[in-house]
C-alpha cells in the first residue's frame, strides 16, 4: 500500500493554465496586483499589447511567461479582419484587405511578415510566440498547412537572427474538431509537424463548443490521445467549463487557455470565409455579460442570474460562495471580472494538486457529481413569471435549457465513466508543459548543444 502512495505522489504534475488578457488588462492588472489572479502564463494579442506594456512589465518582473498571439489567422479571415485584429502591426501590409496567401508565400513577402513578427517579439520581451498559422478548414484556400510549416521554420531563423534565441515557438493547429477526429487528417498533420522547431502544440478546434456533449468530448479525447504521438505538450485553446476540465482530467491535454476571463470560451470558424455582417443599427451596442455559476458547469446572463436568484432558494443555488464573492450574487454582478477570473483558475489549480492517476476519479466523483446535483436543484426552481416578463426572458425556454443541461450532465458522466473503465490506469496522458521564462529554458539549452 505504501508503495502505491509513493507512486501517486511522484506523478503529480502541474497543469499549464494560460490566461488571455484580451482588452481587460486594467481590471486583470488590478486583480493581479491584489494577489487575486495567480497566473504563470499570459497571452497577449499583437493588436493590443502595445498599450498593455505596464501590465506586461509587471508580469515579467514576477517571472510570468508572456505569450504573443500574432493573430494572422484572423487577419486572413474576411469575417474577422475588420475587428480589433486590424490593429496588429503587420496588418498594415494588406492596405485594408485580409492577408491572402500571397503574404505567406516564402518566395514573395512571407519573410517580411515573419521577420517583423520576430523583431516585434524581441522588442517586447516575449517568451513564446504562437506560430503564424491559419484555419485549415478555409473553404477559400486549401494550402495553408504548407505555408504555415515554412513560416514556422522561417520564424525560428528570424528570431535567432534578431537576438531572440531564448524565445520559444508554440504551434497552433486551427481546424474543425470533426476534421481532427479523422485518422487520415490527424495523421497527416502529425507527420508534417514532427520536425518543426516548436515546444508545445496548441489545438483550437472549431465547433467543439463549451457545452457538455458526451460523445463529442469522448471522441475528442481519443483524438488528443492520438496527437500525443508527437511527444509535445498539448494546450487546448478556446475551451471552457466542465468539457474543458474533462480534457485535462482524462489526460488528453497538458493545459488550457482561460479565454479573456469570461470570453471566447468556444470557437467557430465556419463563417470565417464570408465578409463580416453589418451591425443591425436597431440593436444596442455592447455584449451580453455571462456569469459562470459555481458547480453548474455553464454560464447565465445577468438577467437570467437575477431571475433565478429571486426564486425561493435560488440565491443560495446560483450565488457564488467562494472567496471571490463574499456577498454572493451581489458581488457576482458588481464585479463579474473578479468572479470569472476566480472561477476560471480555481478548478484547474485544484486539479493540479491531484495525482495524475487519480484525476479521472476525482473529476467523476467531485466536480461532475456536484454539477449534476446543482443542475438538478436549479432546474426545479420556480422563478416569478411576472419578473421574467419584466426582464424579457422566455421562462419556458430557460427552464427547458436548465432541464436539458441536467440530462446532458447525466449522459456526460456515463460516457466518461465508460471511458475511464476502458482506459484503466495505463491510459495515455499528455506530457507536462514546462515553464518557459528567461534564457534558462531547457529548449534553448537544447539548441545550443
Amino acid at each position: 500500500m505504501s508503495a502505491q502512495v509513493i507512486e501517486f505522489r511522484g506523478s503529480t504534475r502541474p497543469i499549464a493554465h494560460f490566461v488571455r488578457v484580451d482588452d481587460a488588462h486594467r481590471r486583470l492588472g488590478d486583480l493581479y496586483a491584489a494577489g487575486r489572479l495567480p497566473i504563470r502564463r499570459a497571452v497577449f494579442d499583437a493588436s493590443r499589447i502595445a498599450r498593455q506594456k505596464e501590465f506586461v512589465a509587471a508580469l515579467k518582473r514576477d517571472g510570468v511567461e508572456i505569450v504573443l498571439d500574432t493573430e494572422v489567422a484572423e487577419l486572413a479571415a474576411k469575417e474577422k479582419f475588420q475587428t480589433h485584429v486590424k490593429n496588429a502591426p503587420w496588418a498594415a501590409l494588406s492596405e485594408g484587405k485580409p492577408l491572402d496567401p500571397s503574404f505567406f508565400d516564402a518566395t514573395l513577402s512571407q519573410a517580411n511578415i515573419v521577420k517583423w513578427i520576430a523583431r516585434f517579439a524581441v522588442e517586447h520581451g516575449i517568451d513564446t510566440v504562437l506560430a503564424s498559422t491559419h484555419f485549415l478548414g478555409d473553404s477559400n484556400f486549401s494550402g495553408w498547412l504548407n505555408l504555415d510549416l515554412s513560416s514556422c521554420q522561417l520564424l525560428r531563423r528570424a528570431l535567432d537572427d534578431e537576438g531572440g534565441r531564448q524565445i520559444a515557438i508554440d504551434y497552433p493547429v486551427i481546424h474543425s474538431h470533426t476534421a481532427l477526429n479523422k485518422a487520415d487528417q490527424r495523421g497527416m498533420i502529425s507527420q508534417r509537424l514532427s520536425d518543426l522547431p516548436i515546444d508545445n502544440l496548441w489545438i483550437r478546434a472549431s465547433g467543439l463548443g463549451s457545452e457538455v456533449k458526451p460523445q463529442t468530448t469522448k471522441q475528442f479525447l481519443k483524438t488528443l490521445y492520438e496527437l500525443q504521438s508527437l511527444n509535445k505538450s498539448i494546450i487546448v485553446d478556446y475551451a471552457d467549463g466542465l468539457a474543458a476540465h474533462a480534457l485535462i482530467a482524462f489526460g488528453g491535454a497538458s493545459g488550457l487557455v482561460a479565454q479573456g476571463i469570461g470570453e471566447r470560451g468556444s470557437f467557430n470558424a465556419s463563417n470565417w470565409h464570408n465578409p463580416q455582417k453589418e451591425r443591425d443599427p436597431d440593436k444596442p451596442f455592447g455584449r451580453t455579460v455571462y456569469h459562470p455559476i459555481p458547480g453548474l458547469g455553464r454560464r447565465l446572463s445577468t438577467k437570467e442570474l437575477t431571475l433565478l436568484a429571486g426564486a425561493k432558494g435560488g440565491r443560495k443555488l446560483v450565488g457564488c460562495q467562494d472567496s471571490c464573492c463574499r456577498s454572493g450574487v451581489r458581488d457576482m454582478l458588481a464585479d463579474s471580472r473578479q468572479h470569472a477570473a476566480h472561477q476560471a483558475l480555481a478548478p484547474v489549480l485544484t486539479m493540479s494538486e491531484i495525482p495524475d492517476l487519480r484525476r479521472e476519479d476525482f473529476f467523476l466523483e467531485k466536480p461532475l457529481r456536484n454539477a449534476e446535483r446543482v443542475a438538478r436543484n436549479i432546474k426545479d426552481l420556480n422563478p416569478s413569471a411576472k419578473e421574467a416578463e419584466k426582464l424579457k426572458i422566455d421562462l419556458d425556454s430557460l427552464k427547458k435549457r436548465m432541464n436539458d443541461h441536467h440530462k446532458k450532465l447525466g449522459k456526460f458522466s456515463d460516457a466518461l465513466g465508460l471511458l475511464h473503465d476502458e482506459r484503466g490506469a495505463a491510459g495515455p496522458r499528455a506530457i507536462a508543459c514546462s515553464t518557459r521564462t528567461g534564457p534558462s529554458r531547457s529548449a534553448l539549452d537544447g539548441r545550443k548543444k
